[in-house]
């Protein structure tokens, strides 16, 4: 059984880039980023008072339309009908104006939540707004996809799939749906650290994780692929590949000087001296009596001009070579 969590999250993520599924959502991806773009001026003109809430609705449609509904999604441009009629404009334009405006946090997220869905409510109470189509998930549906325009990087759109999968393992409780949309926030965003993903590609995972589309190997078995792969890659001379694939194998073992020292190598075929040595600190760092690490060094430190740091390397390295050579007991 798996005890790092952030090991197995690094597991499914490489088998889900791997799988070939990453090139099913190229095209989705493109259109949202397509249609993200086109809006960014007009929710800020919205929020501004530049625009009415009439503009900003056709505005959404429009993009919707033109990225086949993958952005905004057909029921957010349904949301916004049904409030345009239930909801009177006096009403609407300046709550919706209040809760769009990007919040500082999850907890702000969810008070933005709630404050709109007061005001979506007393139009319920009125009657001029029905009761079925009040329901509370699409006012963080709507908002959720008003402030990702706003920073995509940071706010996740609402997505069913991935919702549920993070519920079903115990990340996310059942609640209500502000409160749902908050906790989401919060995982998403551990999980795309962790995994060095945007958004998009996060709500991608979760959601084949959750229709089992891949399956997930054990981190021994995803470490022993990524070296395996960076080793083949190293022998094809395809050394970006290779680099990938071991900066893979040490995202799950970072302590690993096989790999340290492969990627050194590599950076410095490159010509990338200085990425060379930075990993060739760290390894020294890990394994002070890696003579040919030090050696190494001080070729790299003379190539740069790096005086002090050659100097220091060259006693390092002098020190430890007359320790080998010095028999034992003298």
């Amino acid at each position: 059984m798996e005890t790092d969590d952030g090991a197995w999250w690094r597991c499914a993520y490489f088998a889900y880039l791997d799988s070939g599924l990453p090139l099913d959502h190229q095209d989705e991806d493109e259109a949202t980023g397509r249609a993200i773009a086109s809006l960014q001026d007009t929710v800020s003109g919205f929020l501004d008072g530049a625009l009415n809430f009439g503009t900003l609705k056709y505005r959404m449609d429009v993009a919707s339309a033109e990225s086949q509904y993958t952005f905004p999604a057909r029921t957010v441009s349904s949301t916004l009908s049904d409030i345009a009629l239930g909801v009177p404009l006096d009403d609407l334009e300046p709550a919706l104006r209040r809760a769009a405006v990007l919040p500082d946090g999850p907890g702000m997220a969810k008070g933005a939540l709630m404050d709109l869905e007061e005001v979506l409510e007393r139009a319920v109470a009125r009657g001029t707004l029905e009761r079925s189509l009040a329901r509370p998930e699409r006012w963080a549906e709507l908002l959720a996809c008003l402030w990702h325009i706003q920073d995509p990087g940071w706010w996740p759109l609402v997505s069913d799939q991935a919702i549920d999968y993070l519920r079903s393992r115990g990340d996310i409780s059942r609640s209500e749906p502000a409160q749902d949309y908050a906790e989401y926030v919060i995982a998403a965003r551990r999980l795309a650290e962790i995994l060095g993903a945007d958004l998009a590609a996060l709500d991608h995972l979760l959601s084949s994780l959750g229709r089992d589309e891949i399956a997930v190997p054990g981190t021994d078995a995803c470490f022993q692929d990524s070296m395996a792969r960076a080793e083949g890659f190293a022998a094809e001379g395809d050394t970006d590949r290779a680099l990938e694939s071991y900066e893979r194998a040490l995202a799950l073992r970072p302590q690993t000087p096989a790999a340290l020292r492969r990627k050194a190598e590599l950076y410095a075929e490159k010509g990338l001296n200085m990425a060379a040595i930075g990993e060739l600190e760290v390894l020294v760092g890990m394994e002070p009596g890696d003579l040919e690490a030090h050696r190494t060094l001080v070729s790299l430190y003379r190539s740069q001009n790096m005086v002090r740091e050659h100097n220091v390397e060259v006693r390092r390295w002098k020190t430890l070579k007359e320790a080998r050579l010095s028999p034992p007991g003298n």
